[in-house]
């Protein structure tokens, strides 16, 4: 009879439990809670099992959809899976929302502005033509036409072979936070964004460089830049601060490493976005700052350095070089480049690769 009784203890203690509680759902998750699901995902990935730490933080998110640390892990996770890629922007996109409680980065697409006769809208900053040379020239535009106005800049700005024209912008947005190229509808030229810096009032200038094109119509021949009527269209994306915490900032991260793993089919402007989201808000990055379990803090080792020249990655294979280039000068990298030198692209891809592999 002992051993009977071994047998129907155990049985009936269970029965009992499950008497004590109610109506059993067998699907309920499992007691250790969210978190505990977010720390055996984290513990899965340091050990490179990325597909059981995908489970983990799914099984997290099922458990409590309104915790961030759930959707970051499921999008870390993801990076190293192919199959996920899709969604894995959903995911750090939820964990942004959550932290911060607003969506801290927005595409602007489309967006147009007209260039007026004395080129204020965009203006021009080149070192040759000061205002007290420019302005006696644009303002003889009405009276002596275009094609005069562009045969006296020409020879000003062409003393190196290169005529095009560094200018600079506000766009209507106050947030802007990244802003590859322009285009010009007169030219057709699609002209690089140089940078993004505050103007000291709250907003920022966007410098580019408008590319020269010599354009015949009729019987005259047009040199243009960024001229009085051109239509400027442009896309960008808006990083609005307040409320980021240390999910948020992952979550950043990792959309800029997702980007670069989906390779041609990364976003290169969602991660210039997000690193410089990430570099408005921080001094340094530290994946996993504060994280309630040491597996997590040390899970990812990542440098805000190394996100920018990730960034800058993109950006190079986006053809947007210019842009490229700002990611790397504002870490101190190339900073003896010239963008007018034909090795110019070479060296700056050089220059990203020991960004991407410092420490």
């Amino acid at each position: 009879m002992k051993t009977l009784r071994t047998l129907i203890l155990p049985v009936a203690a269970g029965l009992l439990l499950m008497a004590g509680c109610g109506n059993y759902n067998p699907d309920l998750p499992d007691p250790i809670g969210a978190q505990g699901y977010v720390n055996d995902g984290w513990a899965a990935y340091a050990a490179g099992d990325y597909s059981l730490a995908l489970t983990d933080f799914q099984s997290a998110i099922d458990a409590d959809v309104t915790l961030p640390a759930g959707y970051v892990g499921a999008g870390w996770a993801s990076i190293s899976q192919s199959d996920y890629w899709i969604i894995a922007d959903n995911y750090f996109y939820m964990a942004e929302q959550l932290s911060a409680g607003h969506a801290p980065l927005v595409t602007i697409a489309g967006e147009q502005q007209v260039q007026d006769t004395m080129w204020t809208v965009f203006e021009c900053v080149d070192p040759a033509l000061p205002p007290e040379v420019l302005d006696p020239i644009l303002a003889l535009t009405a009276d002596s036409g275009e094609v005069w106005v562009g045969d006296q800049i020409y020879p000003l700005v062409n003393a190196d072979g290169d005529p095009s024209i560094p200018y600079r912008f506000h766009v209507y947005s106050p947030e802007i936070v990244a802003m590859l190229w322009i285009n010009n509808g007169f030219s057709q030229m699609d002209s690089p964004v140089d940078s993004i810096v505050p103007d000291g009032s709250g907003d920022y200038w966007v410098y580019l460089t408008a590319r020269y094109k010599r354009v015949h119509i009729d019987l005259d021949y047009f040199r243009t830049w960024i001229n009085c009527d051109d239509i400027m269209t442009y896309g960008y994306m808006t990083f609005t601060p307040g409320g980021l915490d240390q999910d948020t900032y992952d979550a950043l991260a990792g959309s800029i490493l997702l980007q670069h793993a989906r390779a041609a089919n990364g976003d290169p402007l969602l991660a210039n976005a997000a690193v410089w989201a990430l570099d408005r808000e921080l001094d340094t990055y530290d994946f996993g700052a504060g994280a309630p379990t040491a597996v997590q803090d040390e899970a990812v080792n990542v440098s805000l350095t190394q996100l920018k020249g990730i960034a800058a990655a993109r950006a190079f294979a986006g053809e947007s070089y210019r842009f490229a280039w700002f990611d790397c000068t504002s870490e101190g990298y190339g900073l003896d480049l010239n963008p007018r030198f034909g090795d110019f692209e070479f060296q700056l891809m050089q220059v990203i690769e020991n960004m991407i592999s410092s420490q």
